[in-house]
């Protein structure tokens, strides 16, 4: 069933995807990278720019918890003009640098990935066209385009991306003898079964963030609260809320929220959205935070398993480091909702005083620095 709201049926779209994409993506990631380029890298660099650098972000724990290699998520422009000056061709394809973008032409990213190469680093584009800039850039790309579907904030992309750079971390670790064919075999396993889970999620999810999104469709603002991989999801959710709104949204990690965000004024008319996975890592400071969000007076959903709020939609039980793919589904359908509840346009249409970022201009056109 589609609605005329494009965002509601990419999200609706997303189980069919996880289920498809995981195994194609995983038989395409098998072949691409050498075997003897895995065993020499020393530093792994996840970069893009918007959802692309969420997805770095979303997937860093993986890495960390696998591989066995210091791995960090950044944006592209900090990647490119911060990080990669500290690197000077001491080892051999060090930094790998996984660079995201799926048109393959957003400026920063392309610059990334040329500031990669110059200093003696690995890069591999995941981008859907090989023959663009960054496609030329790369030492090797993989093709994370999702099937065609209506343009809408970008859902499909974003989950191609987790997949994707989850996929590597599994196929990373298996070659450097960090966990057996077996174990890696298991944990693809769990991915593609996470398109039963986010269809299930979503049946549960959609009459309570209907509700929540009328009720909310007044406010000032949303901001979304997470820590470790949630706080990915966290910065996705305001995403798609800004492009589907225009609302004023953010994210913080949620200790920081305490010390910082927890001061806002006019508390009654910021949407609050704590997203904690069941065994997360966090799940005690957010059983702390979720009763001064109640004494603030904030309007707030929990995602996840948290104590005491008066709204909430459950997780179901998965690994901490693949949760994103499901919370993902869970904000965009919350911001599908309000953007039906405030009639807004996505990305406000490319019009008026936002003409500038037509057909990505704001992205694309900007010069390379190198």
């Amino acid at each position: 069933m589609t609605t005329p709201n494009a965002l509601h049926n990419q999200v609706a779209s997303l189980p069919e995807l996880v289920r498809t994409e995981t195994w194609r993506l995983e038989d395409e990631l098998r072949k691409i990278v050498p075997t003897r380029v895995q065993h020499a890298i020393r530093h792994i660099i996840l970069t893009g720019s918007g959802d692309s650098a969420i997805a770095g972000s979303a997937a860093e724990q993986t890495f960390r918890t696998f591989v066995g290699v210091p791995c960090i998520a950044a944006t592209s422009l900090h990647a490119s003009r911060y990080l990669l000056g500290a690197y000077d061709n001491q080892y051999p394809h060090t930094p790998m640098v996984l660079a995201t973008s799926n048109s393959g032409a957003v400026a920063r990213v392309v610059e990334a990935a040329q500031r990669a190469k110059s200093v003696g680093g690995y890069v591999v584009g995941l981008t859907g066209d090989s023959g663009s800039r960054l496609g030329q850039t790369s030492d090797v790309t993989v093709n994370v385009s999702a099937p065609e579907y209506p343009s809408a904030p970008g859902m499909r992309s974003y989950v191609m991306a987790v997949l994707t750079l989850n996929l590597f971390a599994i196929r990373f670790a298996e070659v450097r003898g960090r966990i057996t064919m077996d174990h890696a075999q298991d944990l693809r396993g769990e991915l593609a079964a996470l398109g039963d889970v986010v269809e299930r999620t979503l049946v549960n999810a959609d009459g309570p963030l209907r509700e929540l999104a009328a009720a909310w469709a007044g406010l000032q603002g949303v901001e979304f609260l997470g820590a470790g991989p949630a706080l990915a999801s966290a910065a996705f959710g305001s995403a798609k809320v800004l492009e589907a709104t225009g609302k004023q949204s953010s994210h913080i990690d949620l200790e920081e929220f305490v010390h910082l965000n927890y001061f806002e004024r006019a508390a009654e008319q910021i949407g609050t959205v704590l997203i904690s996975a069941p065994g997360s890592a966090a799940a005690g400071r957010a059983a702390e935070v979720a009763p001064l969000l109640t004494n603030l007076r904030r309007p707030w959903l929990a995602i996840g398993d948290v104590p005491g709020a008066a709204a909430s939609v459950a997780l179901p039980p998965v690994r901490e480091e693949f949760a994103p793919v499901v919370e993902a589904a869970i904000v965009g359908s919350l911001a599908a909702h309000l953007m039906d509840a405030t009639g807004e346009t996505p990305g406000r249409g490319a019009v008026g005083q936002w003409a500038d970022c037509a057909g990505g201009a704001t992205t694309r056109d900007s010069a390379l620095v190198l």
